[in-house]
């Protein structure tokens, strides 16, 4: 979708245009079911916070003033749901109970899907600082911008720039060493 149709579509949509909301949906909804997962790593409810992601931004579909913003609107309201999501299954059980499940839904098809490659990314990426792995989640997995990814990590875009710059640095000095 172009940066145009986007901002007509957004115009649309605050007037209460469903059709031009589902359009937003459609250009939106994987990055985000992809950005949610990669951090749930549960389908269903990957696409339960996704679907509620949507609801709110339907709801609240007023409150952005530019369609350069949207997408890193959307991705706030999911990180938020993200973070909803956590502290009620902190509140619910234990992590020992957790733990017991997570290690329960690990399908052999699961474990399958994640290939020997991904399994060596993530292990290379688990050797840099939370701020860094986010920097290059959203850049380079979920192909945010600077700037959306300073406003969903509420950081300057200077101090975004400088994450990445260290984050890559470290990873060539990681794998410079294997």
């Amino acid at each position: 979708m172009i940066e145009e149709e986007l901002k007509r579509n957004l115009q649309k949509a605050q007037n209460g245009d469903q059709e031009a909301f589902g359009a937003i949906y459609d250009h939106f909804a994987d990055k985000i079911y992809r950005f949610i997962y990669f951090r749930v790593s549960n389908k269903e409810v990957a696409e339960d916070i996704l679907s509620d992601t949507f609801v709110k931004a339907w709801q609240k579909i007023n409150q952005i003033n530019s369609a350069a913003a949207l997408s890193a609107w959307i991705y706030q309201i999911a990180k938020n749901n993200i973070i909803d999501y956590y502290r009620l299954k902190k509140d619910l059980v234990s992590l020992d109970e957790v733990e017991e499940i997570l290690e329960v839904e690990i399908s052999p098809i699961d474990t399958m899907e994640v290939n020997l490659q991904q399994k060596k990314i993530l292990k290379v990426l688990d050797q840099l600082s939370e701020d860094q792995r986010q920097v290059i989640a959203y850049r380079f997995f979920e192909d945010l911008s600077i700037e959306e990814i300073a406003y969903v990590m509420s950081k300057t875009q200077g101090a975004v720039r400088v994450l990445q710059h260290r984050a890559i640095a470290r990873l060539k000095e990681i794998l410079g060493k294997k």
